[in-house]
């Protein structure tokens, strides 16, 4: 496609803020002096991002890139802090080789970039621009776009089509190679920081959690008891999820990924929540079930055999065990209790920073069959082991995890009991 803008690349100091920042400098590992904007609204310390700066080089340099192109929502946070939901429209970072990055955005949302980010130069992208066009012009003013490697993110959804055939089109001398692995690999690993967000998460879900159990009784619908959980998690500061609460009464219960429902709690019921909650992004899960009045025994050997499927799993996990030695201990479990065909799920899924469509990290790792890649502290999982049976019931209970040094540890404080009302 031909190119049919020079787009000059922006410092923000160049604009007037209503913001007010200080730009300052900080030494990355090799000794780049980097460029950044410090204040208390930053999600994380200056020197959380440096780290996670030097993680990417160390990677590039690995691959031998000479740039790598962000392209993905949750990726874009990682990196740089910067926050929104209007990730529909085109946003790009492009990291040079020991160089400071430069933040593609649309013009509309810049200003959200001193807010949010702590990187200090961009290029504005407007709504009548082509943005891939726009990117190979900031790649060709840093001098990157004859002979270079590049490194694009071909397995996220953002990275279209379109835009790799503009950039090879555009920069025909260079090479573009997928480099998704990098991202996904710096965010595999959380830091004591990141961690502690993830726990703050967990307190709301805990609280989110509570207050539904007791909304729930017979004659409540499926819509009341979800409104109260909404209601508890945003009155307490919670943020919009990567996915709604899962709050499913009844034979609704079975549906995966279904939400409220207008249908009554019985006399003798099954009420099912799996709930997320997110600060700065950072996501913490959470499924149980309790029963309303005489549960069954098909619901009780279910409950009995997730509870134990998530203790088997804790159990497990620690470093250097495997993913799929944790799945096939989960999965041992509701075997036994002859409920295999109905437990169809992987164990769990990495979770961390998240945007909508998703609350979890599974791209990156997850706890399933197949996968051999070793445990790390560090690592974050949410492992929800469920039965469903269809127009009958959803049954399952979870907990959200980290990897330490001998083994892991819960983010909820709430019990995994069976709870009956």
């Amino acid at each position: 496609m031909p190119l049919d803008h020079d787009r000059e690349i922006f410092g923000v100091a160049d604009h007037t803020l209503h913001v007010t920042f200080q730009p300052t400098t900080r030494t990355s590992r090799s000794g780049f002096d980097l460029p950044m904007i410090v204040h208390d609204r930053l999600a994380f310390s200056p020197e959380e991002y440096v780290r996670r700066y030097d993680i990417v080089q160390a990677a590039m340099a690995e691959l031998d890139l000479d740039a790598l192109l962000i392209r993905g929502p949750e990726n874009i946070t990682y990196f740089t802090g910067y926050e929104t939901p209007g990730y529909y429209k085109y946003h790009c970072v492009i990291v040079p080789k020991q160089g400071e990055p430069v933040f593609l955005v649309r013009d509309f949302e810049w200003i959200n970039t001193p807010e949010f980010a702590w990187s200090t130069k961009l290029a504005k992208v407007f709504d009548w621009d082509h943005p891939p066009s726009v990117t190979a012009n900031v790649l060709r003013q840093l001098g990157l776009n004859s002979n270079c490697r590049i490194g694009v993110e071909k397995q996220t959804f953002f990275y279209t089509v379109d835009e790799h055939e503009t950039l090879l089109v555009a920069c025909p001398e260079n090479t573009f190679v997928d480099a998704t692995q990098i991202m996904w690999n710096a965010r595999m690993i959380k830091s004591a920081e990141e961690v502690a967000v993830m726990r703050r998460s967990a307190r709301l879900v805990d609280l989110a959690m509570q207050a539904g159990w007791e909304a729930t009784h017979p004659g409540a619908s499926g819509d009341e008891i979800n409104a109260v959980v909404n209601k508890t998690l945003f009155e307490n500061g919670g943020e919009y999820m990567g996915l709604p609460p899962f709050v499913l009464a009844g034979e609704r219960s079975c549906l995966p990924h279904q939400t409220g429902g207008a249908n009554i709690l019985a006399a003798n019921d099954v009420m099912y929540f799996e709930i997320s909650a997110s600060q700065r992004r950072y996501t913490a899960a959470l499924m149980r079930t309790i029963f309303v009045g005489q549960p069954k025994d098909e619901w009780l050997r279910a409950a009995e055999a997730c509870i134990e499927a998530v203790e088997a799993a804790l159990d497990t996990i620690k470093p250097g065990a495997t993913p799929h030695e944790a799945d096939t201990a989960a999965r041992a479990v509701t075997e036994k209790a002859g409920l295999g065909d109905l437990h169809r799920n992987r164990l769990g899924y990495s979770i961390g920073v998240s945007y909508p469509p998703d609350w979890g990290e599974g791209e990156i790792i997850s706890l399933r069959q197949e996968e051999h890649r070793p445990l790390q502290p560090g690592m974050t999982f949410h492992m929800p082991p469920l039965c469903l049976k269809y127009r009958e019931f959803g049954i399952g209970f979870s907990e959200s995890i980290v990897v330490t040094e001998n083994g892991c540890e819960r983010l909820s404080k709430l019990g995994r009991e069976i709870i009956i009302k």
